[in-house]
Order: C-alpha cells, then sequence, then structure tokens
C-alpha cells in the first residue's frame, strides 16, 4: 500500500483505513512502512534528535545507514548471479538398458524428453521477457526489509498476448489465508493511491471460491477505485470469473517459524546496533573536534555576563581572577590529550564484527576477491556464513519460484485460444499435467575453476551428473546450446574417423 512517507495526516483518511484493515493489519502495514523509511536513511536513530539547551553547537549527526548496506548485501549473494530454469526430464526407461551402448531412447522416453524441453523452452520465454534476473535482485531486496515478504502477481495482457510478472511489496498486499492451509490463499488484495493528494485508491482484488456444482475451485476479480477507501468511485471490472483455478499470486515468505503468519526482517536485525555505530561515530567525530579546536581558558579578566561560557569547539571561557597577588591576565587552552582513541576505535571494531555476525555477512569485499587463483576451500571457509545464509534463503525461492513455474504454464493453457497469444502453441499442446520444473542457483564468489572442472568431469564419468547439468553448473549461457554443439561435434569426430563412411559427393 502506497501511503505518504509521514503516515497520513488527514484524519479522515487514517480511521476509515483501520476500521477496514483491522488493527492487526493496519500495524503490520505501518511496521514495514518503518522499515522501509529505514532503507532509504529517511527514519533513523536521529529522526527524534532534539538538542540540549546546555551545547552551543550543533552536534554531529552522522548516518552510516548499515541496514542498506546489509539488505544489499544480502539481497546480492542471493542474486547476483542469475538464476537458469531448467526441466529435467523422468527417467522412463529402464536404467540399465541406457547404460548399454547400443541403447535409444523408447517413443515414450523421447516424448517425455520433447515435453520437459517445451515446458523448459516456455518457462524460459516468459523469464526472459520479464526481465527475471532484475526482478528478482530487487524483490530479494524487499523481502529482507519487511517482515511478510514479498508477492509476485502474474497477469495476462491481452493487448500483447504476454504473461507479466509483476512483484509488489508487502505494503501493497493485503492476504488472507485458508484458516486449515496456511499456504492457500483464499483471497488477495492489491492497493496503492493514484494521486499525490491520495484521494483515489485503486484496489485489485482475487478470490478463490469452491463451486459446489462442478467440484472445482474458481478465481474471481475485481477491480476498482475508490474515493478515500470506502467509497468505490470508478469500477474498472466487475467481479467475474477468471477461468482459472488458482489465484495468480505467488508468495514468498521470509524465514519463520511453523504457526506464524510474519517472518523476522533482516533490516530489523540490524537497527539496534547500526543505531549505536551511529551515534558512537558522531560522538567520535565532535571529540576530534573538541580536540582540534580547543576551548580557550581565560584568567585575571573582567567577567563578561553577556558572553557565558560556550560549551562548543574553540568556546572562550572566562574563569574570572586569576593569581591576586600578580594580577597578570591568563590566557589557555583546555586540551585533554585524547586518550580514549584506541578505546574508541576498538570498540565500533566490535560492534562491527557483531553486527555482521548477527546477520551472517561476512567483513570481507566479494569485488575484491574477484582475482582469480584462490584456493576455492579457502573461499567456502571464509564466505561459510553468508553461503549458509544464502542457501536457507534458496530453499523459501526454490519452492515459490517453482509454483510460480506452475502457475504460468497453466496460466497458458487458459488463455490459448486467445487471438493474440504470442507464445509457441505446438509446445505448449506438448505440456502435461506435471509441471515441474527447477531453478539453478548460483553463489557470486571466485571459484577455482581448474577444481570445478575436474569434480564436474569425474561426476560425469562416474555418471552422477549429465553433460547439460554439469555445463549449467559451469555458469556457461545457455547450456542446451553447448550441449548439442558438443554433440554435433562428437558427430563429425565419427565420421571423420570412421573407415567405412562413405565419402561425400
Amino acid at each position: 500500500m502506497q501511503v505518504d512517507r509521514n503516515l497520513m495526516n488527514p484524519i479522515e483518511f487514517i480511521i476509515p483505513m483501520r476500521e477496514a484493515l483491522g488493527q492487526s493489519e493496519w500495524h503490520r502495514i505501518l511496521d514495514e512502512m518503518r522499515l522501509y523509511r529505514r532503507y532509504e536513511g529517511d527514519l533513523n536513530v536521529w529522526s527524534d534528535y532534539i538538542k540540549p539547551d546546555k551545547i552551543d553547537y550543533d552536534p554531529t549527526l552522522l548516518t552510516i545507514n548499515y541496514p542498506r548496506k546489509m539488505v544489499d548485501t544480502i539481497a546480492a549473494w542471493q542474486f547476483e548471479k542469475e538464476p537458469k530454469v531448467t526441466v529435467p526430464p523422468d527417467v522412463l526407461d529402464d536404467p540399465a538398458l541406457m547404460l548399454k551402448p547400443n541403447y535409444s531412447p523408447s517413443s515414450e522416453q523421447e516424448a517425455e524428453n520433447s515435453r520437459a524441453k517445451a515446458k523448459e523452452r516456455l518457462l524460459t520465454w516468459v523469464w526472459e521477457d520479464n526481465r527475471m534476473h532484475e526482478k528478482l535482485l530487487a524483490a530479494a531486496k524487499d523481502r529482507a526489509i519487511t517482515r511478510s515478504g514479498v508477492y509476485a502477481r502474474l497477469h495476462y495482457d491481452n493487448r500483447r498476448g504476454e504473461i507479466k510478472i509483476l512483484w509488489h511489496p508487502s505494503t501493497e498486499v493485503i492476504a488472507v489465508y485458508n484458516e486449515w492451509d496456511v499456504d492457500q490463499l483464499d483471497e488477495v488484495h492489491f492497493t496503492a493511491w493514484l494521486d499525490e493528494e491520495q484521494t483515489k485508491l485503486w484496489k485489485l482484488s482475487y478470490y478463490l471460491v469452491w463451486r459446489e456444482d462442478t467440484g472445482v475451485y474458481d478465481c474471481e476479480i475485481e477491480e476498482a477505485v475508490y474515493d478515500g477507501f470506502v467509497t468505490k468511485q470508478t469500477e474498472r471490472v466487475v467481479r467475474q470469473s477468471m477461468g482459472l483455478d488458482f489465484i495468480p499470486v505467488v508468495h514468498v515468505p521470509t524465514e519463520k517459524l511453523s504457526g506464524q503468519t510474519e517472518g523476522y526482517s533482516e533490516l530489523e536485525k540490524t537497527i539496534e546496533i547500526a543505531d549505536e555505530i551511529d551515534r558512537k561515530m558522531s560522538d567520535y567525530s565532535d571529540a576530534l573536534r573538541f580536540e582540534m579546536f580547543a576551548i580557550t581558558l581565560l584568567s585575571n579578566v573582567d567577567a563578561d555576563p553577556k558572553n557565558p561560557y560556550q560549551v562548543a569547539p574553540g568556546g572562550l571561557w572566562d574563569l574570572g581572577d586569576g593569581d591576586k597577588e600578580l594580577g597578570e591576565p591568563k590566557a589557555a587552552k583546555l586540551e585533554s590529550g585524547f586518550k580514549f582513541k584506541e578505546t574508541i576505535e576498538a570498540y565500533l571494531d566490535r560492534l562491527q564484527k557483531r553486527l555482521h555476525e548477527k546477520v551472517e555477512v561476512p567483513l570481507v569485499n566479494t569485488a575484491d576477491m574477484n582475482t582469480g587463483g584462490i584456493n576455492d576451500m579457502a573461499v567456502q571457509m571464509m564466505f561459510s556464513a553468508i553461503i549458509s545464509k544464502t542457501q536457507r534463503n534458496w530453499i523459501i525461492w526454490q519452492s515459490r519460484l517453482q509454483t510460480l513455474n506452475e502457475y504460468i504454464l497453466r496460466y497458458m493453457k487458459a488463455r490459448q485460444d486467445d487471438p493474440r497469444f504470442k507464445y509457441d502453441k505446438e509446445w505448449l499442446s506438448k505440456v502435461d499435467g506435471y509441471y515441474s520444473s527447477r531453478i539453478v542457483f548460483g553463489l557470486p564468489t571466485p571459484q577455482d575453476q581448474k577444481a570445478l572442472v575436474e569434480q564436474l568431469s569425474e561426476e560425469i564419468a562416474s555418471e552422477m551428473e549429465s553433460i547439460k547439468g554439469a555445463i549449467a553448473r559451469s555458469g556457461k549461457d545457455n547450456p542446451e546450446q553447448k550441449f548439442m554443439e558438443i554433440l554435433q561435434e562428437r558427430n563429425l569426430k565419427r565420421q571423420s574417423q570412421d573407415p567405412y563412411q562413405e565419402p561425400s559427393e
């Protein structure tokens, strides 16, 4: 929900919204909006700061914004390297027969291979059209900021005949889950303000309805523009059936415990320590200012009540009478020698280490490591915490993106009769009711390429990995094309080395 950063001052808007959403949902949205403000730097430890009356200078208020750095780093580890969509075919033939030299796939196996390839091509088509690599990197940041996660919505563009994948932050989404199954969405509502004055609210709703007469689920859609949050101003789409038996929305939640509707925000973990770092860095800066511009002490001079002592760098203090016998006016600098430099720096170092440990992000810049020639095992040890964290996040992303891929194929089937349908209908006709797919993720760590090639070669030789799978794991683009090139080169070598091959005319 795109609400003003000032949390909407007009009371006539706040009350209807809060009543419509309910206290729990209202506070969830406000809390997550504050987390977004934290990420953007609009809200920090100094937002409510009031300068004390006893000091005569403007204190340093540094904001390093460590929370944003942590969020960006976590997202980069998940999707800095482009994920690949693959659909491995099921093995239908007898594996013992497949190991024989004269093996040729059966008609059933060939049909399964063709089905898998058609699914993979269609999914890759949609992913490339929607620039999924770019979108996933941004969605990973949204997921790390909030407690609820991020939502992907599928939309069929009737004008272009293509499927769009639209990502929404949780502040724009109101989700209603089934009371028996927390993974099933019964209702989803998307909201956004259409004007800066926040008088026109766009709302798009999906409803999953059980049809007793047909014995299937039916997804209904409704779209309207509201005046404020209550009165319906314009009805864009009257509530009607979409011809789908699922809501075309996939929720990618954060890490959470069983039974929880909300998880844990990665950004929220950093706030307490990040605030302390900002405070101490600001104090450190002011201490240096006092050291460089010390306070001046005066004695044996007439006090000026109009110019009281200044608590500020370079301040001038009138200390009144000094030595009464000599009566000589004196001036001196109030210098401390700043004996706490090592203590402050050690304290800041400890805070930074604890911050990185808490969010499992190492104190190493991955960009500085991309020099090649580094031992792969050393890299794994150095980045073990963030690698483990990334792989845990991939468990959630894998299952949710697999569901998204399934919805894409099912959505295509429901819209294939549209005259502007842009996708290959012959490929789609091969897609059966089994929508399994896999996402191949990659870590952005420098790898020992020689060790990786040796490992992949051993797995291929021991028949633990396919050639195409090894190509994908090596990080090369378009593994299918590379695999076909390898097969063509092998066939050419066989033909050139075959003594019984008839010469070509």
